[in-house]
């Protein structure tokens, strides 16, 4: 029997136990914001959400038709 890979994957920690806040991104960084969007947008993808916070980093894009 094959698993699904959903099944290999751990459950993720409570948000209680996170781990130490990190820095924020560096401005030379490639996953800053300034950096970021800009090589998205030129692939024809858009910046929908971008987060850099203590505990989390998110940048959400979407393809543009």
């Amino acid at each position: 029997m094959v698993e699904s890979p959903e099944a290999a994957v751990p459950p993720l920690p409570p948000s209680r136990e996170r781990g130490p806040p990190r820095p924020p991104l560096d401005l030379d960084d490639l996953l800053a914001e300034n950096n970021l969007r800009p090589a998205l947008e030129t692939t024809g993808w858009h910046v929908d959400e971008y987060e850099d916070a203590a505990h989390h980093f998110l940048a959400r894009a979407v393809l543009r038709a």
